[in-house]
């Protein structure tokens, strides 16, 4: 007798479908991907008791034929690929062709589906992947896909189901990340009749506020920029806005969302000065890579990455995301102001979704208007401040999407404040006249325009900082000898870190050498950090391999800088003298949107527009 045995289909779709779809939102994601894939420009996501009970997805994609169809949900069968080189260059979300079978074969199953050339559309269905019936039916271009009654033939599956509150939640967070990562778009998502979120397929910024609404976009910088051949744009979190878990992280690559411990330690590190801990930065990050350099196919749900190089994708995000937080003066190249929306991709927004203004027959528009501030020189990398002025109503008024909208409406007029900017930036610079100190702690100037007040330690702070970090740019650094030289004991892989990049300690003016096994003797140290803590600087740099490999020894030796400036500067309660103001003046060359090496703005602007509403000149 044979021991072994060729399974049927009905048991290894089955099999496939424990690995494939775990669980509702599994079935989100593959369906709503498949409706991407197909060139869909408008999605709807229904799901009942969290997906349990019923999903229903609607697109207006580029639709199945009536002969596709029974293909469709055969094991492997793809329209994605069709050659082996195919999977080097892959650059469809679904691929592989198990998801459908496998979703088919643990629920009753329903698609109807048309294409734009195909007078009349048709329907499948089926039932546990049996009973397979196909029919002509007059339908809308597309496609429309059912799944009802999840798991109820694999009792072993359907118990690890969670609470379809729980369920709930997985989708909701799935979808979340859909609209981020597909901004020209246009999904409505609701939960047992509720719409939970709605975006309009107009951009990038219109879907991050579609999902996390104005107020948090104030909070962040939005960043444009490349290195290294890898682009990166999307919001990051000032250094104030931080969150209790990782949950409002999201990074897509290439469209995709992924977790990858390259591009997370990246930006962990970029922010680690600025954390508390137990706090943990927000961001919503497109990062584009060449495509032959990625392979998408290493994780089962496609959650995952793997790079040719993960060093230049480290030091890339890495090198964007620290410019921005330290407040490098190349902050102007990489934070943008210029988040408007495509015009080419806005559709009809209420044909597609005429309850938007009455959300749940509940909900009505606010009648707000706003007015946004002038952005200067000051202000790089925020976000207008949006003021709203409420009209008194004798009905309170309750609708999660009125900011939104209101936000979305001035987009354009946005547009022009920001050229009235660029223009203002020219003509302020220079001309800036000291008022006095205030407070033993904060400098005032104006401008004729508008008044700045400036700290004088963040400022003195700033200054010291870019003056000791230029000396590591020089190889004539004054080197101070160790009275007694600094042992270091390591272990195996700490010590290949060292040797490796011994050449580079010497560079920066720290004479290391091999002594002994797993041993290293230093004999000097920079001169500028001569009171330098050696054991605690080398725990520093060793303290993740995995992470510090490509990058961290200059960052670590700056932020032993940064600290040495933050002791040496001006503090708050100094009285300065003439001398020490014109020192601060063109130490910063004007430059008020510096911020100092912990973060902190070293200049706050308040606008003649501003203090004339305090007085009451203006309304």
């Amino acid at each position: 007798m044979n021991k072994i045995n060729v399974l049927s289909s009905k048991i290894y779709n089955r099999i496939s479908a424990g690995e494939v779809i775990e669980r509702p939102a599994s079935v989100v994601k593959e369906l709503v991907e498949n409706s991407i894939d197909a060139g869909a420009k408008k999605i709807i996501i229904d799901i009942i008791d969290g997906g349990i009970t019923s999903i229903k997805i609607t697109d207006n994609g580029s639709g199945l034929s009536k002969e596709d169809l029974p293909l469709a949900i055969m094991p492997h069968a793809t329209s994605k690929i069709s050659v082996i080189d195919d999977l080097y260059n892959i650059k469809t979300l679904g691929f592989r062709g198990e998801a459908l079978p496998s979703i088919v074969s643990v629920s009753k199953f329903t698609i109807i589906s048309k294409p734009e050339s195909a007078e009349f559309g048709a329907k499948l269905v089926a039932v546990g992947g049996e009973d397979v019936s196909i029919i002509d039916v007059g339908s809308s271009n597309g496609t429309e896909v059912i799944v009802d009654n999840l798991f109820f033939n694999t009792p072993a599956r359907e118990k690890f189901l969670k609470t379809p509150r729980s369920e709930e939640g997985e989708i909701s967070s799935y979808v979340l990340r859909l609209i981020l990562s597909n901004p020209f778009i246009a999904f409505k998502y609701s939960a047992n009749g509720k719409i939970i979120y709605q975006s309009f397929g107009d951009g990038f910024e219109s879907a991050f506020v579609s999902v996390y609404g104005v107020k948090t976009i104030q909070d962040c910088y939005f960043i444009d920029s490349e290195k290294n051949g890898i682009k990166i744009n999307g919001y990051i979190g000032k250094h104030y806005f931080t969150k209790a878990n990782r949950g409002h992280q999201s990074v897509f690559i290439n469209g995709r969302y992924v977790i990858n411990q390259t591009i997370s330690s990246a930006i962990s590190n970029a922010y680690s000065s600025y954390l508390m801990k137990r706090q943990y930065p927000f961001y919503v990050l497109n990062i584009i890579i060449p495509t032959e350099t990625v392979d998408v196919n290493v994780h089962p749900n496609k959650l995952d990455v793997r790079f040719a190089n993960n060093q230049i994708v480290y030091s890339a995000i890495y090198s964007i995301i620290s410019k921005v937080l330290d407040g490098s003066s190349e902050i102007i190249n990489i934070i943008s102001n210029e988040k408007t929306i495509d015009e080419n991709h806005i559709e009809n927004k209420s044909e597609f979704n005429n309850n938007y203004d009455t959300h749940n027959n509940k909900n009505h528009l606010k009648n707000e208007s706003y007015t946004f501030d002038v952005l200067t020189f000051s202000d790089v990398g925020s976000s207008p401040k949006i003021e709203p002025i409420k009209e008194e109503k004798n009905e309170p008024v309750v609708d999660v999407f009125a900011e939104n909208k209101a936000y979305l409406a001035q987009l354009e007029s946005d547009k022009l404040e920001k050229e009235i900017v660029k223009e203002q930036k020219i003509t302020i610079e220079n001309k800036l006249n000291y008022i006095g100190q205030a407070l033993n702690t904060f400098l005032i100037f104006d401008d004729g325009l508008d008044v700045y007040f400036i700290d004088q330690h963040a400022a003195h702070e700033r200054i010291l900082f870019d003056k000791l970090k230029d000396g590591f740019n020089y190889k004539d650094l004054v080197v101070q000898p160790l009275i007694l030289p600094y042992i270091l004991e390591l272990s195996n892989e700490e010590s290949e870190f060292i040797y490796r990049n011994i050449s580079f300690f010497n560079d920066l003016g720290m004479e290391i050498e091999e002594f002994g096994r797993n041993s290293f003797k230093i004999s000097s140290v920079p001169l500028i950090l001569g009171d330098i803590n050696l054991k605690q600087f080398f725990n520093l740099v060793l303290f993740d391999l995995s992470q510090l490999k490509s990058l961290t020894i200059t960052d670590v030796l700056f932020d032993k800088i940064a600290q040495k400036a933050c002791k040496s500067a001006i503090k708050s309660g100094d009285i300065l003298s003439e001398t020490d103001i014109e020192i601060i003046l063109k130490g910063i060359k004007n430059n008020l949107g510096l911020k100092c090496p912990h973060g902190r703005p070293i200049a706050v602007k308040i606008s003649r527009n501003e203090i004339d509403k305090w007085f009451k000149r203006i309304v």
